[in-house]
């Protein structure tokens, strides 16, 4: 069911898998806020990945053996299918266009798709939130439908623009500043995912659902994108 090791000094990491899915990413989101309000007097953080939780704790308050004990008896005691889950629907809008989607032409080249087609696939599913990483509230989602599926560019661009929607193999992405990437780009969301709300450090969390928008230019201008 999962299996408890020592990560550091002061960290230990459990794991629920060996292979992403999303039942397992589920699970993950589940023990992560059970853990986060059990252990809330002990730990520094929790990190959330695709099979699985990194805990730090503070070893003044808590050593090895008893900090892994409490994990266990919570997550014994704790059935998944009875408790309310927290995660959350988000709607993201997205201008699909060339003018913004820096690979969007070679794609729809490559999978002889026409942009309404490409569109259509992309928007259609919810994407459920693996992990969080690479730069701060940079959620990576998945599945992407397999018509779509691409790749990473060969060499990174130096800067991909912020609200940057790409796809990389089985997952996709918006990319919340500006930053090097070798995501393909698809499209652009005129949604302000920076920093400089310090909110949107917490606007995505594992286990979370995406739908993306498709919103034509108009509205992207009038939502605040930039051309």
């Amino acid at each position: 069911m999962f299996n408890i090791k020592s990560a550091s000094e002061n960290s230990i990491i459990i794991y629920f898998g060996d292979q992403m899915s999303p039942d397992l990413i589920e699970k993950i989101s589940f023990y992560c806020q059970l853990l986060t309000d059990k252990l809330a007097d002990v730990i520094i953080d929790i990190v959330p990945s695709y099979t699985s939780l990194l805990i730090s704790y503070k070893l003044n308050l808590i050593n090895n053996e008893d900090v892994c004990d409490r994990i266990e008896k919570y997550l014994l005691s704790h059935d998944i299918d009875t408790v309310e889950s927290r995660s959350k629907l988000i709607e993201i809008p997205v201008y699909y266009d060339c003018d913004v989607g820096l690979d969007l032409e070679e794609l729809l080249s490559e999978k002889q798709l026409s942009l309404e087609e490409f569109i259509a696939i992309h928007s259609s599913k919810e994407y459920l939130v693996y992990t969080i990483g690479f730069s701060p509230a940079f959620a990576f989602l998945g599945e992407v439908d397999e018509r779509i599926r691409k790749n990473r560019l060969p060499s990174p661009r130096i800067e991909i623009p912020a609200g940057s929607v790409g796809i990389a193999d089985n997952q996709t992405a918006v990319y919340p500043i500006n930053s090097s990437g070798g995501w393909n780009i698809i499209g652009r969301s005129p949604l302000d995912f920076s920093l400089d709300n310090p909110d949107n450090l917490k606007h995505f969390s594992v286990g979370d659902s995406i739908r993306f928008l498709p919103i034509d230019k108009d509205e992207y201008l009038a939502l605040g994108g930039i051309a």
